[in-house]
């Protein structure tokens, strides 16, 4: 947890309530949305553990938006956020939540069975070939979600690589402006004569 003045603290109550310290009022998932949209450090503590549970809210806000939004592209900041505070320990939480907010985790046998009675009523597929069908269904499903995750994995990988890189790059440039520094302060010391 940060502990500075530019760090907002948003804290969860036992009721599941968001209250930020700040503006001392209760916010909703939304207004964290807003927050990481308008690019505000903030830290979400759980009241009664003291513990920080930021990286769970930016999931359930991510896969809240990705749900309404359905476009990955309106939801980057969030994510960036997700990949920033958890790094590589977050990857699988991050891609169970975007397969649960695509809804893609939702076919169940009961579903599929369900496709499969719409298809016997419409006479594209036999009653004696049901479970054959729903056995199919299901092993598709399956397939497209091996896929996709493999897909998901990749852009996961690519954007890591990339954030890391760019605190290497960031704390590269530190470093060159921190020597300058230190040669600016050799200089005055020498013009003062210490």
């Amino acid at each position: 947890m940060v502990d500075d003045n530019k760090t907002r603290i948003i804290k969860r109550y036992k009721n599941r309530r968001l209250y930020d310290t700040k503006e001392k009022k209760t916010i909703k998932i939304e207004d964290v949305v807003k927050l990481v949209k308008d690019d505000i450090d903030f830290n979400v503590i759980d009241n009664q553990s003291q513990k920080d549970i930021t990286i769970k809210i930016l999931s359930q806000a991510f896969s809240d938006e990705l749900k309404k939004s359905k476009r990955l592209k309106q939801t980057g900041k969030i994510l960036r956020q997700l990949i920033l505070r958890g790094g590589e320990s977050t990857v699988d939480f991050f891609e169970k939540t975007l397969l649960a907010g695509l809804g893609l985790f939702d076919l169940t046998r009961e579903k599929a069975e369900k496709i499969v009675d719409d298809l016997i009523k419409r006479g594209e597929v036999s009653k004696s070939d049901k479970a054959k069908a729903v056995k199919e269904i299901i092993k598709g499903h399956e397939e497209r979600m091996k896929k996709l995750k493999d897909k998901i994995d990749e852009r996961v990988e690519k954007i890591s690589t990339k954030i890391r890189m760019a605190k290497k790059d960031d704390l590269d440039e530190l470093g060159k402006k921190v020597d300058q520094l230190a040669k600016v302060v050799e200089r005055l010391e020498k013009k003062l004569g210490k």
